[in-house]
């Protein structure tokens, strides 16, 4: 994979990592979701670009959209490696890979499933009585929620879900819509 990338007038940018660890201490999603979720050896920013360099966008592809793409690992990379150009060529790069012609969720690639669950939203947001029903009977069938939400909780533990909802808590001390 290297020998591929040092071929490459844009890509060899990459290889002058120095691995100090700044792109990864600037970035915001690093510090939410942490190393071990990027599933690679070299987690971050860098790992973002460098895996799917090395390894292939087939395995690695998803990486390169692990961003925000706020520019601050290219800030302040002490080797001016243009993290974020190279993130955009590769998301760019495995969008032309993917042929299937549609996104997800639109025109024939629309699950029914998907639509009737948003016009469902649609319509209880529209409804305040509705909502507050909603709500109600969804904090009283929280214990129903898997411990293991897929693959996100293998590398983080599932967020905790509240007893009483903010609504409630709100309500309890005198807070009201202004």
């Amino acid at each position: 994979g290297r020998s591929r990338i040092y071929q490459d007038e844009q890509l060899i940018a990459t290889l002058r990592c120095i691995r100090c660890g700044a792109c990864m201490n600037h970035c915001p999603v690093y510090a939410r979701i942490g190393g071990h979720a990027y599933g690679s050896t070299i987690p971050g920013p860098i790992g973002s670009i460098l895996e799917p360099q090395k390894a292939g966008l087939e395995q690695f592809g998803d990486l390169p959209t692990a961003s925000t793409l706020c520019g601050a690992c290219g800030a302040v990379c002490p080797v001016q490696i243009p993290i974020p150009n190279l993130l955009n060529r590769l998301r760019y790069e495995r969008v032309r890979q993917d042929h299937t012609g549609a996104t997800p969720g639109q025109g024939s690639q629309r699950n029914p499933w998907e639509a009737r669950i948003w016009s469902s939203w649609r319509w209880m947001h529209a409804n305040p009585w509705l909502y507050r029903l909603g709500t109600r009977v969804a904090t009283g069938l929280r214990w129903l929620i898997p411990q293991r939400l897929g693959a996100w909780t293998r590398v983080r533990s599932a967020p905790r879900i509240a007893k009483k909802s903010l609504h409630t808590l709100a309500r309890q001390k005198g807070f009201t819509h202004e």
